[in-house]
């Protein structure tokens, strides 16, 4: 018998590598990072984060408020800001809030039973708090070394995809490029329970210059859940605004705002997202800093799908935008449309966003929604 030798194709030996992963434990995955050098710099703003967040001897509480301090001053997004200083008061916080679950390197070599209970159960809290109106946003911090200082690649793709999966564990397995929403529940005034979309996440610190820039964060790598509809419902049942119309309005302007506010500590200050004028879409690079009657009120662009949470060809993309964006790596008809008080029918893409899905007791920690996988299109919506 002849022996046949054959050269598997890069498509079979990426999938030959992707099974091995699986097989492959959480501190193993992290043990296999390429790591940037130590003298990286990752702007001024995070590594003066990182003295705190990256030091051994600081403790938890410690890192946290380091963390929520450049939220609430370098974080492009407007909620994100918002949230981290609710410690300041409802006038600084305008009534939004993060619960937040902190895992360290100690937890990950704890291995991932621990990391999906500790998640779990931080999640379910989130969950309880957010149902009486309380908090409308979660942070999910996985706060290491390694993390921060992983050159962006194939390995961090697969460990953020794994590390996904101890979130969404309604999920059987967690697909690259695609959106995935959270529900999150609430109370009417008349004691109703509902669910509410939320958009999910994911950030880490080696976005530095990366074409998604504005995807940084110090101390690692974190998951961000924000329920714009559930936040605007509760101001109004906290008290908070007048009514539903002005609370949708006021999310509406603070989504409208956060886009083109990026490019923080960026040689070029090259944000990863503009505004489109109308009509037509905007040139990348140009000046989204103009006034609001010549911008659409609906669509934007960026280099990235906001809401895939973990996109493969953008966070394995290691090289630098320092003064322009590629054409090839635009979305240039993303929409703010969904943000509406407009009735949405179950079924229709909008539907849990700003209108609440009516449920029974028992579902609030049920998540109905699917992932959908992105299109690049005008006509993608979830």
């Amino acid at each position: 018998m002849v022996a046949r030798h054959y050269a598997l194709t890069e498509e079979e030996m990426a999938l030959d590598q992707r099974a091995v992963v699986r097989h492959a434990s959480v501190a193993e995955l992290m043990g296999k990072l390429p790591q940037l050098p130590e003298d990286f710099s990752f702007g001024a703003d995070i590594d003066e984060a990182h003295r705190v967040l990256l030091e051994s001897h600081a403790t938890r509480e410690e890192r946290q408020a380091a963390l929520l301090r450049w939220l609430g001053s370098s974080q492009p997004c407007l909620f994100a800001r918002l949230a981290a200083k609710e410690a300041r008061g409802l006038n600084a916080s305008k009534g939004l809030s993060f619960d937040i679950v902190w895992l360290d390197d100690d937890d990950i070599e704890r291995g991932e039973e621990h990391l999906r209970t500790v998640i779990q159960q931080g999640r379910m809290a989130w969950k309880d708090r957010a149902e009486r109106g309380d908090t409308s946003a979660f942070l999910i911090v996985f706060n290491s070394r390694r993390l921060a200082y992983a050159v962006p690649g194939d390995e961090l793709v697969e460990l953020s995809l794994r590390l996904a999966g101890l979130y969404l564990v309604e999920v059987p397995r967690i697909a690259a490029d695609s959106v995935y929403t959270e529900a999150v529940p609430l109370r009417d005034n008349e004691g109703r329970p509902g669910l509410f979309k939320a958009s999910t996440q994911l950030f880490y610190s080696s976005a530095h210059l990366m074409r998604n820039h504005d995807r940084r964060v110090p101390g690692g790598l974190l998951f961000s859940v924000v329920s714009p509809g559930h936040y605007a419902r509760s101001l109004v049942l906290r008290g908070l605004a007048d009514d539903h119309e002005k609370a949708v309005e006021f999310v509406r302007l603070t989504a409208h705002r956060s886009i083109g506010n990026g490019g923080f500590h960026h040689p070029g200050r090259l944000s990863s997202s503009w505004h489109n004028p109308p009509p037509g879409s905007c040139p990348a690079g140009e000046s989204t800093r103009v006034r609001s009657r010549f911008i659409d009120p609906d669509l934007f662009s960026a280099t990235y799908q906001p809401d895939v949470l973990v996109p493969r060809e953008v966070m394995s993309d290691g090289v630098p935008r320092l003064s322009e964006h590629r054409p090839e790596d635009i979305w240039n008809a993303l929409h703010l449309e969904y943000i509406s008080t407009k009735p949405a029918p179950p079924g229709d893409p909008d539907f849990g966003w700003f209108n609440e899905m009516p449920i029974d007791d028992c579902a609030k920690y049920h998540n109905p929604w699917p992932p959908r996988q992105a299109e690049n299109s005008r006509e993608f919506n979830y």
